[in-house]
């Protein structure tokens, strides 16, 4: 008796501890856990720490130096002998550790004050670069939406697969235990008795390979949430939105698709990238000023110290005349790829829009058919019960009775599958037309 309380409260401390996850909490999990989202953001700090004002060459430069130098040597002078200084000085002087020194400082400052409007391109296409990166985040989180939306839905219909070859099991071993004890009461052929064996071990076949797909499923589901396989379980409601117009979604996806506003995005940076090339040929005018100061002091120089300090300030003039072509080589290439950047605009505008398309008239056509698919999996059960009913009477073979249960069987997976693949179609729409995180 102790051994089954155990036993029990064991049982039911594990069947309470899993999670029944629906799949909006499924998607929180997957986001917080996915390693990809978490990159794409560590490549906007990355993006925002290189485009600044100072690199688009928008700010001053600022320097300041520091030097000094002193040495202590021992010096022969020797005048020329047209020199004459005067009084009784001699024409040779000799110094013992004579002593010198240097010490210099100052502060400059350099300004480009024009270069063809180069910074203020460069800042517009630092610009459109922190958007894309910032909008390379939305379609990796869309991505991450969809992966684990599918897996979801993936291991529903596994699980539902499951059920009903177990169901079909525990059909076939009552069957087959009808059968033998009809055999054993002379009733029923061998013949009978090992069609419903083989009908056993076919469905034990099924089930158990249902369970291994059922499990592969869910491991590939604990992996994008970053939990235990025996944490969680999934349960889901169908509901489907019968609103959508396809008018509303083409508008909508001009407007909110990740990847149409990235290619977007492209297409304003090369532009800037060719105004960039197209300032290289414009002069270039540069604003320099300067504070320094100079202390010198010399034992053996007719100046023993002297000391200098002043303001220098003045302009540069840059034209550029020849630069082996580099220039102009730059520009072309930056005119090639605003031209490659524009078809690559209308070819993803072209392909989401027919992909919008598909996905919208492949979920209404597989609307229009769940009700039929309904409808004749319920006529199939009521087909199936009655047949049931018939073969405990003995009114049907064995064979006949197996017919009406594998039909049942694949009916029912096959309306369950159509559940699934409807919501992960409607799910696809609100990726292409840029309403998935507002769902």
């Amino acid at each position: 008796m102790k051994k089954n309380i155990v036993l029990f409260i064991f049982i039911s401390i594990t069947a309470f501890s899993q999670e029944t996850l629906t799949l909006e909490k499924a998607i929180q999990y997957s986001l917080s856990n996915s390693k990809e989202i978490l990159i794409a953001k560590n490549d906007v700090k990355i993006i925002k720490n290189l485009n600044h004002l100072g690199a688009a060459g928008m700010l001053p430069n600022i320097i300041i130096s520091s030097g000094y130098n002193g040495s202590i040597n021992d010096a022969e002078l020797e005048f020329n002998s047209f020199l004459d200084f005067g009084g009784n000085m001699e024409s040779d002087i000799e110094a013992t550790q004579a002593k010198s020194s240097n010490l210099s400082t100052s502060i400059g400052l350099n300004y480009r004050l024009f270069n063809g409007f180069n910074g203020i391109y460069t800042l517009s296409k630092f610009k459109n670069q922190n958007l894309a990166a910032k909008e390379n985040i939305k379609y990796k989180i869309e991505n991450t939406i969809i992966e684990i939306t599918q897996q979801y839905f993936d291991l529903l219909n596994k699980k539902n697969i499951y059920q009903t070859f177990n169901k079909s099991y525990l059909i076939s071993l009552d069957r087959y235990n009808q059968t033998l004890e009809r055999y054993n009461l002379g009733s029923a052929s061998k013949i009978n008795l090992l069609n419903a064996e083989v009908n056993l071990n076919q469905d034990k076949i099924n089930k158990e390979e249902a369970r291994i797909a059922m499990k592969s499923s869910k491991l590939n589901m604990s992996l994008l949430l970053g939990l235990p396989i025996d944490s969680f379980t999934v349960e889901y409601e169908f509901k489907f939105n019968q609103n959508l117009s396809i008018d509303d979604l083409l508008n909508k996806m001009n407007n909110n698709n990740s990847s149409l506003i990235i290619a977007k995005l492209n297409y304003k940076i090369a532009n800037d990238e060719l105004k960039i090339a197209k300032s290289n040929f414009t002069p270039s005018i540069d604003l320099f000023s300067s504070y320094s100061y100079n202390n010198r002091q010399s034992e053996t120089s007719f100046i023993s110290r002297q000391k200098d300090y002043g303001i220098v300030v003045g302009f540069n003039v840059e034209i550029p005349i020849f630069s082996a072509n580099m220039r102009r080589k730059n520009f072309q290439n930056a005119k090639i790829s605003l031209e490659s950047k524009n078809l690559s605009l209308q070819q993803i505008k072209e392909t989401i829009e027919v992909a919008l398309k598909n996905s919208y008239y492949s979920y209404i056509y597989g609307l229009s058919n769940l009700n039929l698919l309904k409808k004749n999996l319920e006529t199939i059960k009521t087909t199936a019960n009655i047949n049931k009913e018939l073969y405990d009477l003995g009114q049907i073979t064995n064979l006949e009775y197996r017919d009406s249960q594998l039909l049942l069987d694949q009916a029912t997976i096959n309306y369950y599958s159509k559940l699934s693949s409807i919501k992960i179609q409607e799910y696809i729409i609100y990726q292409l037309s840029g309403q998935l995180q507002s769902q």
